[in-house]
């Protein structure tokens, strides 16, 4: 289980939680017998941490304690050998405790991986408001060609963010700009955000130049 950075933790802490969807852990976990998974921790993890946040004014929450008491099931989907449960408009957690999203939209059946864990999109969600100013300017993106190991000595000199950063996500900053690699099906993308639109540009530039993105 991946603990909460400090920031996290203030950033959970300060939006808060909606006590509405606590639910006692010992009813939850016999009523997650009725979805046959191969391991409940995970999902009983996020019940018990994450439950009821209010994230772009939504809650967060797979199951509620009504829905439950009427012993009623929520939608799940199977992905991979895997057990997906909705937790908002757009995000799915499997029973490993993997974060998805839908690929090319809600009406696709198909799903793609999104975060090797929750507490990587809480940790992600915390270091974005606390240097929300670095987001002044549209974020670009860029399609990265060379291999993603080769990314971390490209930007050896910016501090690397570990907290926020899986096998789908790489964020580097500096006083400067905010480097945010993120793996699509389709490949790696570099999203540059950042305080002076120049410093911004000239980066860009080079990237294409040295043909490191297109």
């Amino acid at each position: 289980m991946k603990q909460l950075s400090e920031r996290a933790l203030c950033f959970v802490e300060k939006i808060g939680r909606n006590k509405e969807y606590e639910i006692d852990l010992g009813i939850l976990e016999n009523h997650l017998r009725f979805y046959h998974l191969q391991n409940s921790s995970e999902i009983i993890s996020f019940q018990e941490k994450f439950s009821g946040l209010n994230i772009y004014d939504t809650v967060l929450h797979i199951f509620t304690p009504k829905q439950i008491k009427k012993n009623k099931g929520v939608n799940t989907y199977q992905w991979k050998g895997q057990t997906l449960f909705s937790i908002n408009d757009s995000l799915y957690i499997a029973e490993n405790g993997e974060v998805f999203i839908r690929d090319c939209g809600c009406e696709s059946w198909n799903f793609f991986s999104y975060f090797e864990r929750f507490e990587t999109f809480i940790e992600q969600q915390a270091f974005f408001e606390e240097y929300r100013y670095y987001m002044k300017l549209p974020g670009l993106g860029n399609n990265w060609v060379d291999s993603i190991d080769l990314l971390s000595d490209y930007f050896s000199d910016y501090e690397f963010i570990a907290e926020c950063s899986d096998k789908y996500h790489r964020i580097w900053k500096n006083e400067i700009n905010i480097i945010h690699a993120r793996l699509y099906p389709e490949g790696w993308s570099l999203f540059i955000d950042g305080i002076s639109e120049d410093e911004r540009h000239a980066l860009i530039q080079k990237l294409k130049t040295e043909k490191k993105i297109t």
